[in-house]
C-alpha cells in the first residue's frame, strides 16, 4: 500500500512539472549578453565625462579587452564625490573583474592604464 501511494505521488509531481510554464532563456538578457562596446582614445570609459549605471544583469562589473591592460572602477558617491578602487590586471581576450558585488543602479566609470583600447563592458 505504501509503495502504491509513493508511485501515485511521484506521478502527480511529474504531471505538474510537465504542466508548469517554462520561461525561455532569451526572456531576460544575460550578464555578458548585455555587454556594451568600449572604444576610444581616452583612458576612461564611458567617454566625455559620462557615467554608466550597473544593472540587474550582473552582480559584478566585467571587462573583456582586445589588449592587455589594467582597469579600475570609479564610483559616484551620494555626496557628488567619487572614489576609485585599485587597478586590476586585464588579460586580452578574457573576461576580467573590474569590480565585484556592485549594487544595481550604481553610477560608475572605468579608467584604464592605456589609451586606444577596445573591448566590452558587462555590468
Amino acid at each position: 500500500m505504501m509503495i502504491r501511494r509513493f508511485v501515485t505521488i511521484a506521478a502527480a509531481v511529474a504531471g505538474l512539472a510537465v504542466i508548469a510554464p517554462v520561461t525561455p532563456a532569451s526572456a531576460a538578457p544575460s550578464c555578458y549578453g548585455s555587454a556594451k562596446a568600449i572604444t576610444g582614445t581616452d583612458p576612461t570609459w564611458p567617454l566625455n565625462g559620462h557615467w554608466a549605471k550597473t544593472t540587474a544583469h550582473c552582480a559584478d562589473i566585467n571587462v573583456k579587452m582586445n589588449q592587455s591592460t589594467s582597469v579600475r572602477t570609479c564610483f559616484l558617491k551620494s555626496t557628488g564625490e567619487f572614489s576609485c578602487n585599485a587597478y586590476r590586471p586585464v588579460q586580452a581576450g578574457a573576461w576580467s573583474l573590474a569590480a565585484t558585488n556592485v549594487r544595481d543602479n550604481t553610477t560608475f566609470y572605468l579608467q584604464f592604464t592605456s589609451s586606444g583600447r577596445t573591448g566590452l563592458a558587462a555590468y
